[in-house]
């Protein structure tokens, strides 16, 4: 008897040991090595796409718009290449998509954008497929409960402190040296990257919902909430990406290396905070609820002050105040959604399908309307639809777990 119980032991402390591994490995390849790059890219690649596309906002957010529906539709169908190859061996795939992308992007020109964006979007719609979920189910199955806030806020943390050093250094490289220098460094980090995918241990996990199943999950009513949830997250998410960069080269009169350096102050005097906030998530056991429902109300009111940004002076004030309070809805919002994922059992990676088309619907629908408003309007009021999206995630907390 002793002996059985001596293995069950063994058998356990492996696991745990695999769990440790497995996010040490994980953090390494996708907070630190791929979060450079990201750093690096974060708020120029729109810029950038917006410039080539002839400075018209609803060529931009079209495109992106229609990269999110595509990935909606795929992931379906991309799940049966993940269950062959692997979940955490996905991720090299993933990274391979990644560096394909920026490749594409060293050549594109405003003179052969319209030849390229086919290839450009196959990459990007690639990396998204074999990238996204297999990271999100590994990220669950190696966190830790009652840890998962603190994990999660370390996670964030990083790409905040990357944050500091990646945009004033991407907009100083783009002044002196072009986008082509920094879609080349961008290459450097992601093969980087991918090859340091190779170590992440693999998991367990296979997708195993036909194509009818999952779609009549994502419709019926008892993920209701979650799908709602996801999909607000998708349509403020995709918001602060595409159309805040784009805004605030405007306001700034397309000075790159000013946006660069307001953007590295702003996210340099956040990462305490953000460290705190997920040891005070962790330690109060009903705070994630009531810190997500007052964070949003307060996150929601900087998409409004958003709105009337005139001038570096408050480009730095209203950013440094959604910051803060963006690190007491998302932190909340992703510790809610990682704890709701570890409770699927065996069902991880359909729930996790199931949040990444929803929140890409959220993009999408998003995006069209964004694209159509701004048609008439100044681009900044299409801040509301943000601050409308941020008091939408609360929803996410009525999940009923499988």
């Amino acid at each position: 008897m002793q002996a059985i119980v001596n293995r069950l032991r063994q058998s356990r402390d492996r696991v745990n040991i695999k769990e440790r591994n497995g996010f040490v490995q994980l953090f390494i390849s996708k907070r630190l090595l791929h979060g450079a790059a990201t750093a690096l890219l974060g708020i120029f690649v729109p810029i950038f796409l917006y410039e080539i596309m002839g400075h018209t906002f609803y060529w931009v957010g079209g495109y992106y718009a229609l990269l999110s529906l595509l990935y909606a539709v795929c992931l379906i169908p991309a799940m049966r290449v993940t269950n062959r190859l692997g979940f955490s061996h996905t991720l090299i795939l993933g990274g391979m998509f990644s560096v394909g992308i920026y490749s594409t992007m060293y050549f594109l020109t405003s003179e052969n954008v319209w030849y390229l964006l086919a290839p450009l979007t196959i990459f990007i719609v690639g990396f998204r497929l074999f990238h996204w979920v297999p990271f999100h189910v590994d990220f669950t199955l190696f966190t830790e409960a009652g840890k998962r806030g603190q994990q999660i806020s370390l996670s964030f943390a990083a790409i905040a402190f990357m944050g500091v050093v990646g945009p004033i250094l991407a907009g100083f490289i783009i002044t002196h040296a072009g986008y082509e220098a920094m879609f080349g460094a961008a290459v450097a980090l992601l093969i980087a990257a991918t090859i340091s995918y190779m170590f992440v241990p693999e998991t367990d996990t296979r997708f195993e919902w036909t194509w009818r199943q999952t779609w009549g999950e994502l419709f019926s009513s008892r993920r209701r909430s979650v799908v709602m949830g996801e999909f607000a997250n998708g349509a403020e998410t995709v918001v602060n990406l595409i159309v805040w960069p784009i805004f605030l080269f405007e306001v700034l009169s397309g000075d790159v290396l000013e946006i660069g350096v307001v953007s590295t102050i702003v996210v340099g005097m956040t990462i305490v905070v953000q460290l705190l906030a997920g040891r005070y998530l962790d330690k109060a056991t009903t705070s994630k609820e009531r810190t997500l429902k007052i964070g949003s109300t307060l996150y929601a009111l900087g998409w409004i002050l958003k709105i009337f940004v005139l001038s570096v002076t408050h480009v730095f004030l209203v950013g440094l105040y959604h910051n803060i309070v963006k690190i007491f809805t998302k932190t909340p919002f992703s510790a809610i959604i990682y704890d709701m994922s570890a409770e699927q059992g065996e069902y991880v990676d359909e729930f996790t399908v199931l949040r990444e088309i929803a929140g890409h619907a959220g993009r999408t629908v998003c995006l069209v309307l964004v694209s159509l408003l701004a048609i008439w309007v100044p681009i900044g009021w299409t801040f509301l639809f943000a601050a409308v999206a941020s008091i939408a995630l609360n929803l996410v907390y009525r999940i009923q777990p499988r």
